[in-house]
């Protein structure tokens, strides 16, 4: 891990310093009186980012960001179940709607489907042996 006055070359999964600002009292946390100080809470969102991004391990988080892939997890687990996330969502999409970068008339449902025929006989090759 870097110290903090290092600076890395930025990811393409990077936010800019107005983006984050826009999303930063989504994500904020109250200080803790005691314990070491907290991360850079724009590193942990970087850090979910590229993980989310990329689609790799979170333990596969390249050495050059400034936090560790843990703190990164823990954060992203606590944001999802406090529903931080589906807040910065929802502020993300009212934001777009405002823009005109949503066009509702165009919106599908993703969905695969495979349809299996009524009383179909397990075909799982399985033989017992007696």
């Amino acid at each position: 891990m870097q110290t903090q006055k290092q600076k890395r070359k930025p990811y393409p999964s990077d936010l800019t310093a107005k983006q984050f600002e826009l999303l930063k009292p989504y994500l904020s946390t109250r200080p803790k009186a005691t314990g070491r100080p907290k991360a850079n809470l724009k590193d942990i969102v970087d850090g979910v980012l590229y993980v989310l991004s990329t689609g790799c391990r979170w333990n596969d988080l390249p050495h050059d960001f400034l936090v560790s892939d843990s703190t990164c997890y823990r954060y992203f687990q606590l944001w999802s179940k406090t529903g931080k996330l589906k807040k910065v969502f929802e502020f993300l999409k009212l934001q777009a709607h405002r823009k005109n970068y949503l066009h509702w008339r165009n919106a599908y449902l993703d969905a695969s489907v495979i349809k299996s025929k009524k009383g179909a006989k397990n075909t799982v090759a399985f033989q017992e042996n007696t």
